[in-house]
């Protein structure tokens, strides 16, 4: 059976063994932390390269962690061949960059020999993460969107009708800030008519709430394209 105590300790190892033994560690720690995301992450879709560089970029980060070894000379090097790199992949979701992180931190780890702090450290985060994807940390109590719609002229929208749009909007929101409104030129019967446009960021309580303010939106007379966009990442069921 093989020794990790003893790999660890040995840190001038350098044996076609050990390099095999570190790549393939390294392999089954990312791909438990690619897996702990692909179960916990809240995307209908889940980002598919995403997952594949979560299992894969610990591997070459070992690889060089191996290659540079004790010597400053070959960190020096290292870093300035990094610096070279423009890496212009970027990630929105701070989730996503915390799993990133989490992946390279295994091939260092691995790369210099601490693969009892490795795999330790892989399993504690891996339970955490599960953790709180089924505690009250994770749970979307609320949708956080977009809202947009488009009215007549307002010369030619009567006080009443404003008032019911507000009173839609307020009685079906839980907050409403008013982004930007403007004017949109179309053509009605080929005569140009213009058209106001208004954008609301939204909070409400779940999707049926949503659904209720777009239809009653849309029964409001003079309102058209009525559309609720959800946010992206947490924000979004």
């Amino acid at each position: 059976m093989f020794d990790f105590s003893s790999l660890s300790n040995n840190l001038e190892g350098y044996s076609l063994a050990n390099v095999i033994i570190i790549a393939l560690v390294s392999f089954v720690l990312s791909s438990l932390i690619a897996f702990t995301y692909q179960k916990t992450v809240r995307e209908l879709e889940s980002p598919r390269y995403f997952i594949q560089s979560l299992i894969l970029i610990s591997i070459p980060v070992a690889t060089v962690m191996q290659a540079i070894g004790d010597s400053l000379a070959r960190g020096l090097g290292l870093l300035g061949a990094l610096a070279i790199i423009r890496f212009r992949t970027t990630l929105r979701n701070p989730r996503n960059m915390v799993f990133m992180f989490a992946s390279i931190s295994v091939g260092i780890a691995c790369g210099v020999y601490g693969l009892i702090i490795g795999v330790v450290g892989t399993a504690g985060f891996c339970l955490v993460v599960v953790i709180m994807h089924f505690s009250t940390i994770s749970k979307i109590n609320s949708i956080v969107g977009t809202l947009r719609f488009e009215i007549p002229d307002l010369t030619h929208f009567t006080t009443t009708e404003k008032d019911q749009i507000d009173q839609t909007i307020n009685n079906r929101c839980i907050k409403v800030s008013l982004i930007r409104y403007g004017i949109n030129k179309r053509k009605k019967n080929k005569e140009p008519v213009e058209a106001v446009a208004f954008e609301y960021k939204i909070k409400i309580s779940d999707q049926e709430a949503a659904k209720k303010l777009v239809n009653e939106l849309s029964g409001i007379k003079g309102v058209f394209n009525v559309k609720f966009n959800f946010n992206d990442g947490y924000e979004k069921i």
